[in-house]
């Protein structure tokens, strides 16, 4: 089933993503997703409890891998993944049995045969995604949840974007370009430096939702080097969709902001705030 528009499970519409789907990508979604459990300390937030005869739905689900982690730990419970793209997800047949996949665009209207389905909406890093309002697609995460249901939002909040040293006389100069400067690029482009996660839950309150928890964390030291080689793969995601001036320009911040990692011994990184806002749908 391929519902809103698709052609061979690919949303006709992309909105022109910015970042990658190939092979790389999906390594960097998945090195993403255990850092970012590792310091979260979960998958589910403490106020979910996750039940027996329960419908999960990820969304945005990527490679679903957070999905895939959870389904065989909890079988008597049904997932389903949904992306605008599942070129990144597995094959149907390496699935677990309680889990599934369909394309879902989030800025079309819900198929009505998704319409209060799930007991729990699971979705994450969709700040690249939206331009400027999550309202619109918000309110389509609300319509997939039952009267009752939950919303797990988890994100990173990039105007908390600030540089660390292991020690104080590292540079970060050429770090710091390389984390900002494809910004500068998007004049009319917002997903480049969004500002909307950092008041989520206000967005949550405007649309009926009972906030449950609004937490903000930054990353734990001991995963910055990783993080920051989960960093330099998006990247090099962003410079593969500039044009040949821009992508020469990025390349040469790029090859410095590595040697400055070298030069610190893999002791500097940039760093930000997890965001997770849970919100319950009235009964």
């Amino acid at each position: 089933m391929a519902p809103n528009g698709t052609t061979n499970g690919k949303s006709t519409n992309d909105h022109d993503y910015v970042l990658g789907r190939d092979f790389l990508a999906s390594c960097r979604l998945n090195l993403q997703h255990y850092l970012m459990v590792e310091d979260l300390g979960y998958h589910v937030h403490p106020s979910i409890a996750i039940k027996p005869g329960m419908k999960v739905a990820d969304v945005a689900t990527g490679t679903g891998v957070w999905m895939i982690d959870l389904a065989p730990k909890h079988p008597d419970v049904s997932f389903h993944g949904f992306d605008i793209d599942l070129a990144q997800a597995p094959n149907p047949e390496w699935l677990p049995d309680n889990a599934k996949l369909d394309v879902l665009d989030l800025m079309k209207p819900v198929p009505e045969e998704f319409v209060g389905q799930f007991d729990y909406v699971h979705v994450r890093l969709l700040m690249y995604v939206i331009r400027e309002d999550p309202a619109p697609i918000l309110s389509n995460l609300i319509k997939l949840l039952k009267p009752g249901g939950v919303l797990q939002w988890v994100d990173m909040d990039h105007p908390t974007h600030r540089f660390d040293k292991a020690r104080p006389e590292y540079s970060t100069k050429y770090l710091e370009l390389a984390g900002t400067w494809p910004s500068t690029l998007a004049t009319e482009d917002n997903r480049m430096d969004p500002k909307w996660v950092g008041k989520l839950a206000s967005y949550y309150k405007k649309q009926g939702l009972e906030v449950l928890a609004d937490d903000h964390k930054y990353r734990d030291k001991y995963h910055l080097g990783y993080y920051c080689e989960a960093a330099f793969m998006a990247w090099e995601e962003f410079k593969s969709k500039m044009s040949d001036e821009h992508a020469a320009q990025y390349d040469e911040i790029l090859k410095k902001a590595r040697q400055e990692m070298e030069q610190a011994k893999r002791g500097i990184s940039i760093n930000m705030e997890i965001r997770v806002v849970v919100g319950r749908k009235p009964q």
